[in-house]
């Protein structure tokens, strides 16, 4: 056994011991809860930091200054709340900006990047306690992701350009004018809008010209050559990013009616709704309102008249509508055409007239009109899925977009963003036309051989105008259908 004088000084050891280990357990218990309050003040100044950043993106005017005003925003709200860049370090980023540490968390697997914004603030805490076991400060991250949709700026993504082209990157001819002087090409009341790169984004030749009531744009540059004339046009113009969700909120079609069974026979030529398997109109027929499926072909030959008053609703599948002959006429106040894979041809000298029509058209169909036929509509709308318009220049076409109000308002040809097939104008001094051609995938070609006027707005992707006569296009925004205006934040992270 030890002398006592021997033990004397360990209980000071286990004291010591048990004051680094007193020591580390209140560093745990404040200096932890410091950290936690930390972090939880730093997170809620992330998280309103990137609302506020969302917000002046919305605001943004023009809308492509949206990420320069979104991250003065953010750092903005990020200081107020006590996190500037002199005691932490804090970022606001586009989501879709290449490289970011830590990446956008927390999305859906087909987010569009572009439309997210983050913010990241990193800090430290300075520690009291934990000091004693060598912590003298504890570094910590937070981050926030907000997802902007749309614009609450004045004016839409395609801005009052009569003609507005989507494609974005390093491409040239975007935008391609060549012909003599017969062809002109006069945007009233608006210029022209080209989102291409290309230090040849337009090209312009020959002897024609581009006059331009307003602005001429585009984000690359343009050429000319020869004879040809033009007003003024500003190159380098700032991008702006275009892909389908910036038409994501257009309207588009509904859902054809329900079918019911077998129609009655026809009494005489008096046609009552009902499911047919096929419709062959060879005489001066009619129509009551209702619904009419098909499931094989309708072929006009002969006069059909719909009701004076009530909606006639025909359902196709694969097969189509086809007038022939110069007699074969449709007549209707109201007339809704719904196909799947089905089309709808005017033969020449053939006629369709409706005062309200609708084609929503699904699969692969297509609306053609011949030369010499006849289509009349004052409040009319096309939406072609996958398929394509087809007017002949010889054709009679008066047409103009429904009304604002409608859902489908100053729309009056509609393709979908992946519907990429070629649109083509042939224009005449028998087209008169009022509304915008929504075609935004589509490489558009108009064809002026004589007079040729559209009161439009054309958006598409790219452009080629050609010809030997005059082209005008007479932009008047109550004429057009606008963006629908309906910003929308939500935080996603």
């Amino acid at each position: 056994m030890k002398p006592k004088s021997q033990e004397r000084g360990q209980a000071l050891i286990l004291i010591v011991f048990a004051a680094v280990g007193l020591f580390a357990f209140t560093a745990l218990a404040i200096d932890g809860s410091r950290v936690f309050s930390d972090r939880r003040h730093a997170q809620n100044a992330a998280d309103t930091a990137v609302l506020a950043a969302a917000l002046a993106k919305i605001r943004a005017d023009p809308p492509e200054t949206g990420d320069a005003v979104a991250e003065t925003a953010g750092l903005a709200r990020a200081a107020s709340n006590g996190f500037d860049n002199t005691n932490s370090v804090v970022e606001v980023n586009n989501c879709a900006e290449p490289g970011l540490d830590p990446a956008c968390e927390g999305l859906p697997a087909d987010a569009v990047l572009s439309e997210y914004i983050q913010v990241v603030i990193r800090f430290t805490t300075q520690t009291t306690f934990a000091r004693v076991i060598g912590r003298n400060e504890v570094s910590s991250m937070v981050s926030a992701v907000a997802r902007v949709q749309g614009s609450s700026a004045s004016g839409s993504s395609s801005s009052d350009a009569a003609m507005f082209a989507t494609k974005s990157g390093p491409y040239d001819q975007c935008f391609r004018m060549n012909g003599g002087a017969g062809l002109g090409l006069h945007t009233h009341a608006s210029g022209i809008y080209i989102n291409c790169s290309g230090s040849e984004a337009i090209s312009l030749g020959g002897s024609a010209y581009l006059q331009m009531d307003g602005e001429g744009q585009v984000v690359g540059c343009f050429v000319a050559v020869g004879a040809f004339t033009y007003d003024p046009i500003e190159c380098s113009v700032t991008p702006r990013t275009i892909d389908a969700s910036t038409f994501a909120t257009v309207p588009t079609t509904q859902p054809p009616p329900a079918c019911g069974p077998a129609a009655p026979y026809p009494v005489g030529n008096h046609y009552m709704p009902g499911s047919y398997s096929n419709i062959t109109i060879t005489s001066t027929s009619t129509m009551d309102p209702g619904i009419y499926c098909v499931s094989g072909s309708v072929i006009i030959s002969g006069p059909l008249n719909g009701p004076a008053t009530g909606r006639v609703q025909i359902v196709l599948q694969d097969q189509g509508i086809t007038l022939t002959g110069s007699g074969a006429t449709m007549d209707f106040s109201d007339l809704e055409i719904y196909g799947n894979n089905a089309s709808v041809t005017l033969g020449g000298h053939s006629g369709m007239y409706a005062d309200r029509l609708r084609y929503f058209s699904t699969g692969t169909g297509t609306f053609n009109v011949q030369g010499n036929a006849e289509l009349t509509s004052s409040d009319a709308y096309f939406y072609l899925d996958g398929g394509n318009i087809d007017w002949n220049g010889d054709a009679l076409l008066t047409l103009h977009g429904p009304p604002q109000g409608d859902p489908f308002g100053g729309l009056l040809i509609h393709k979908p963003w992946d519907n990429t097939s070629s649109v083509v104008l042939n224009g005449g001094t028998n087209t008169n036309l009022t509304g915008t051609f929504m075609v935004p995938g589509s490489p558009v070609t108009i064809n002026g051989s004589t007079a040729f006027e559209l009161h439009s707005q054309i958006i598409g992707s790219e452009f080629n105008v050609s010809g030997s006569a005059g082209i005008d296009i007479f932009y008047d925004p109550s004429e057009n259908y606008t963006l629908p205006n309906s910003p929308t934040i939500q935080l996603t992270k």
